[in-house]
């Protein structure tokens, strides 16, 4: 009958434990998203920059 029951509270602990790291991934998602978001657009701007750079001058 204890093993049983020191089974049970293994999981509970798992389950604690897995909602506590969903809850931390979602909160780290939720504020680093922004700021991937601006780096991704402003390494395209800088791409897109360039690349008109390069086409404008070996038009010439």
């Amino acid at each position: 009958m204890i093993k049983g029951r020191r089974a049970q509270s293994t999981l509970e602990y798992i389950a604690v434990f897995a909602a506590i790291v969903g809850a931390i991934v979602i909160f780290a998602y939720s504020k680093m998203k922004p700021a991937v978001e601006n780096v991704f657009n402003a390494s395209a701007t800088k791409i897109g920059d360039a690349a008109s750079n390069f086409t404008s001058n070996s038009t010439e």
